[in-house]
């Protein structure tokens, strides 16, 4: 019988259980590293911007050029002339002597003028004068409103005579003392005209 040649058995390759580490490519490193510099670049660029914000914004406000007694001096006279001229208004509407009705107009139209050179000071030196009077005026102006006739008379008078007073004091000390220079000419020029208020209210108060 011929003798009969059987083929090769070919072997499959045995596969390994363990798993090879697969070898990171270039462009995925060159990806990651761009991103972190991106990051960083990011951060970089949003800390400059904070920066160049709060300079702009420092930049707008005015710091005074004030020392805190004289700032304090011009904030104070802001919030009385304010409170001055409304109780002042308030006197032209309702004062039942022509006399008190005529100093409340003196007052309504000095005050107004003093207001507005204050004014004029405080954005010179850098000083933010508030827009609103205070609780107490404001108490005091409800009270005021509630009077008629005599009764408001005598009580506008009575309440003028008294921030009159205070506002000399503040003045005349301002006047002296006062390190800017400028306040201080101002506070002395003004003066005069508060105590020819206070004298002229003295006056109305002794009329029967």
């Amino acid at each position: 019988m011929p003798q009969v040649v059987h083929p090769r058995q070919t072997q499959e390759p045995i596969l390994s259980t363990q798993e090879k580490p697969i070898p990171i490519s270039a462009s995925t490193t060159h990806k990651k590293s761009t991103m972190k510099t991106n990051s960083i670049t990011f951060a970089i660029l949003l800390t400059f911007a904070a920066g160049s914000l709060a300079t702009i914004a420092n930049a707008g406000e005015k710091k005074s050029s004030l020392n805190s007694a004289d700032e304090k001096f011009i904030k104070k006279t802001g919030e009385a002339g304010m409170a001055e001229v409304k109780l002042a208004t308030l006197g032209t509407q309702k004062a039942e002597r022509a006399d008190v009705k005529e100093f409340a107009t003196m007052l309504v139209t000095d005050h107004t003028k003093v207001n507005e050179e204050l004014a004029k000071l405080a954005q010179a030196k850098g000083v933010e004068l508030s827009a609103v009077i205070t609780p107490a005026a404001a108490a005091t102006f409800q009270s005021l409103e509630k009077e008629s006739g005599k009764d408001f008379d005598n009580t506008f008078l009575t309440q003028m005579e008294k921030s009159h007073k205070a506002s000399i004091a503040a003045f005349e000390d301002a006047g002296k003392d006062a390190a800017d220079s400028e306040v201080r000419s101002w506070a002395s020029n003004t003066l005069p005209t508060l105590k020819t208020h206070l004298t002229k209210v003295q006056e109305l108060q002794k009329v029967k």
